[in-house]
């Protein structure tokens, strides 16, 4: 049987239903039928083709068995309807044995079809037989034959055709299922691996900030202050860019008298105390060391040294406890210089910021200072 069993069930019950009103036709002269035994075979025609065949016979892949089994009692029920109606009188002789032809091409072989065709035409030289002699039912009636090996050559046809488009239509299907399944599959690996590369992504972003960001105070670091102060540089070359430079005053003292991770507490603290303190658009490191830089992009030197004489007081006034409880602070000096009032290039700036600073520290440490440049010697 070509297809699935459920449209095959389906056309199976269809024909049956199609093909009651010719049973209607059959007491059109009711004296040629014998009563009851019209009833008794229509109902066992309904009951076998409308359950036993679609629901049991064919209700997964019939194999040759079932199909014969179908055929074969439908041929007897042709054959006892024709006999029933008149025999060769019947309105339904020969062409009631058309049936089980058209359903042998619709879903059974080639074979099947020819071995249905073969049995209806020897029952109809059968009929002919009874009722008029054997030669005269084969040279009379010759007529009878040649329709039935039309319609079966013209029905082979036709099945083989079906067959062919039954055969694509399931190979289409197929197909259509294995691309729904190839889509369903490479749909479910490109979510997985758009997945993964948000994965990587961020994974990649990760250790860029890591690379970038120190680890102990959360503030950029030196590699990211070069490439910050080159960025700023070139994107603000006519304007003012400011940098202070922080150094926390006697800082290896501290390390000495309290330890190196109450060093490390209070370098967390400071930088807390100049992210609080700054802009988004400026830039805040460790520069190394107890060493800190921020830049101050549109912001010159006495606005910068404003700025920083504040950050410097709070962290004066800062204090953390010592494991005995024992509260302590320090103190930072900053310079300041500014572009292009200071310096003309990023080398300039950095240094004539770490010489106000050294400024700071020679005038007494924990104040700010602004690069003052000096005076040229008289030749």
């Amino acid at each position: 049987m070509i297809g699935d069993s459920n449209t095959n069930r389906n056309l199976w019950i269809i024909t049956g239903l199609a093909s009651i009103p010719f049973a209607i036709l059959a007491f059109v002269d009711p004296a040629k039928v014998k009563f009851p035994h019209i009833y008794i075979l229509f109902v066992s025609a309904c009951l076998f083709n409308g359950l036993v065949v679609p629901f049991v016979l064919f209700k997964n892949e019939p194999d040759w068995i079932q199909k014969t089994l179908a055929l074969g009692v439908n041929m007897i029920f042709a054959t006892l309807w024709i006999d029933y109606t008149g025999g060769t009188s019947s309105i339904f002789y020969p062409n009631f044995y058309l049936l089980p032809i058209i359903a042998a091409t619709m879903y059974c072989g080639f074979i099947d079809s020819f071995l249905t065709a073969f049995f209806a035409g020897l029952l109809s030289l059968w009929f002919q037989y009874n009722e008029l002699g054997l030669n005269l039912a084969i040279i009379g009636e010759t007529s009878i034959l040649v329709n039935i090996i039309f319609f079966f050559l013209l029905s082979s046809i036709l099945g083989y055709l079906i067959k062919i488009g039954r055969e694509q239509q399931a190979s289409t299907m197929k197909i259509t299922s294995e691309l729904e399944t190839a889509y369903h599959q490479l749909s479910a690996s490109h979510e997985q691996l758009q997945s993964y590369t948000e994965i990587i992504e961020k994974m990649n972003k990760e250790m860029e900030q890591l690379a970038i960001t120190d680890e102990l105070t959360g503030l950029y670091n030196y590699r990211y202050f070069q490439i910050a102060l080159d960025k700023e540089l070139k994107k603000n070359k006519f304007s003012v860019i400011s940098l202070f430079m922080l150094d926390i005053d006697n800082f290896k003292l501290f390390n000495d008298r309290h330890g190196h991770l109450m060093g490390n507490r209070m370098l967390a603290e400071i930088a807390r105390v100049i992210k609080e303190n700054v802009r988004g658009v400026d830039t805040a490191v460790r520069y190394g060391g107890e060493e800190f830089a921020v830049i101050f992009p549109g912001m010159d030197s006495n606005e910068v040294a404003q700025l920083a004489e504040r950050i410097r007081k709070i962290v004066e006034n800062t204090y953390i406890k010592t494991g005995a409880g024992e509260p302590v602070s320090v103190t930072v000096s900053i310079g300041v210089a500014s572009y292009p009032r200071d310096a003309q290039t990023k080398s300039e700036l950095i240094s004539h910021a770490d010489l106000a600073l050294y400024d700071a520290k020679q005038a007494g440490r924990n104040q700010v200072c602004t690069f003052k440049k000096k005076p040229a010697l008289e030749s």
